[in-house]
């Protein structure tokens, strides 16, 4: 029988520091972000989803962001160095073209934990855009499986800073922090399934050059390449879960109907609501409820009743707001997604990150709130840019709730500061404070970066 490994516990490091698109009470009332911009705030809240997006401060990069996530999972669970066989890491904002961050982690930990303490533990670091994150998490699983572990456990930590231009319309999609995953035997949290979906293309929806601190995005071919390759995954998982006995869907039945909670890549959270409506719809199609969907929203619009392209594009974009709007669709969302997107809702984009935090704010929330989650089988979707999706599933354990009321991830919203519009450039474009200040806000008890030299390396120290 194979050994049961999957996520042991989760901690998510948000920065401190936000920039406000919009009021959620008055979303209406102009913001100074708004203003500037000459836009409408109630735009970002109901059109993206996304009222505040979290920042770095100055002493802040993608490798500060993964240690302070990490050093708070090994607090937290009382980890001896020695007990961790790997810390890989996830990123598409790294800080080196040879060095990967995985490294500088390692450095900054053994601050704490004395020189040499990981010296016998690997790490590596992992791009593909943002889904990254299932890559390293699906070799950790694979290498735990093989019985490689040999009673040690291995964390994966999936950290970026989302950046795009300036006045750009990526602008309110930006954002930044990490989430750092205890990988092990007998997880209390998640048993991981062996069974993962893969779907995988060449495009040219988003990329960073090599010259560049900030990407570039072509949006409504980037939204359509997430939607084909997600639908892909989910298919290429089904096809296994099935195979494998691990779901078995009934008459009347869809295979969603046998997932609970659920959470995807959130590059702003109306995004992730519409991949989720798009695999509800791809589900049900034949089924009793599709057919009362059609009666209240009418037939799919079908591509060859259309001249132009962008005429059908404008149809299905119609029509899948309709579906949204429907009972039987607003039913399984809140039941199963929604309260997972608070986290993207109050902090932006955070790439390779966005996925996992979503999760573990979905799981709180759900604990909070009295849910019985055990025994039930949830799934995950993540995509990345380029590109490729990935879509697993898991079984909620006996013990999550207690493992998921130390979170602390809520209050980690609570607790941050806004910036001014001017703060937010001067650190958006590295730029110096006109008032000679180093930073926003001072560390807390955290690692942080010191300097980088002039042949580019990087300095890090704890900051009591």
């Amino acid at each position: 029988m194979r050994t049961k490994v999957g996520i042991d516990d989760i901690a998510v490091y948000i920065p401190r520091l936000y920039m406000e698109l919009a009021d959620e009470n008055r979303p209406e009332k102009p913001t100074e972000f708004s203003m500037a911009r000459k836009s409408d705030p109630s735009k970002y809240l109901h059109g993206i989803g996304i009222a505040k997006m979290s920042l770095p401060d100055t002493y802040q990069d993608s490798a500060v962001l993964a240690a302070n996530a990490i050093f708070e999972l090994m607090e937290r669970n009382n980890i001896h160095p020695a007990s961790l066989a790997r810390i890989d890491i996830a990123t598409e904002t790294g800080v080196d073209e040879s060095k990967p961050v995985a490294a500088y982690v390692h450095g900054m930990l053994e601050q704490k934990y004395g020189k040499g303490s990981l010296n016998r533990t690997s790490g590596v670091e992992y791009k593909f855009a943002c889904v990254s994150i299932a890559d390293a998490l699906e070799s950790s699983l694979d290498w735990a499986w093989a019985g490689r572990s040999n009673g040690r456990s291995s964390i994966i930590c999936a950290t970026d800073i989302a950046r795009y231009p300036l006045t750009s319309p990526g602008e309110p999609t930006q954002g930044a922090g990490a989430v750092a995953l205890l990988v092990k035997e007998d997880p209390r949290l998640l048993a991981i399934d062996p069974v993962i979906g893969t779907h995988m293309e060449d495009e040219d929806d988003f990329w960073r050059p090599l010259f560049s601190t900030t990407a570039v995005v072509h949006g409504k071919h980037s939204e359509r390449c997430y939607l084909r390759a997600m639908e892909g995954a989910v298919d290429n998982w089904a096809e296994q879960a099935i195979a494998s006995g691990i779901i078995n869907a009934g008459p009347g039945e869809s295979l969603v109907d046998h997932i609970g909670p659920m959470s995807f890549h959130v590059p702003y959270p109306k995004m992730a609501e519409k991949a989720f409506a798009y695999l509800l719809r791809h589900f049900w199609r034949g089924l009793p409820r599709w057919k009362e969907v059609l009666r209240v929203i009418g037939d799919e619009p079908q591509v060859e009743r259309y001249k132009k392209r962008e005429e059908f594009e404008k149809a299905e974009a119609d029509y899948m707001k309709h579906f949204m709007e429907t009972k039987q669709f607003q039913a399984d969302y809140q039941d199963k997604v929604a309260d997972g997107l608070v986290h993207a809702k109050e902090s932006g984009n955070s790439y390779s990150a966005s996925e996992k935090s979503c999760l573990s704010m979905l799981l709180e929330t759900k604990a909070m709130n009295g849910a019985d989650l055990a025994g039930k089988r949830g799934g995950s979707g993540n995509y990345g840019s380029g590109c490729k999706a990935k879509a697993s599933s898991w079984t909620v354990q006996e013990g999550w709730a207690t493992c998921t009321k130390k979170f602390g991830h809520a209050d980690k919203l609570r607790h941050r500061r806004p910036v001014s519009l001017t703060e937010y450039e001067i650190l958006h474009e590295g730029k110096p404070f006109p008032d000679g200040r180093k930073f926003v806000a001072e560390p807390e008890s955290e690692f942080v970066l010191v300097d980088v030299t002039s042949q580019g390396y990087r300095h890090y120290r704890f900051a009591d």
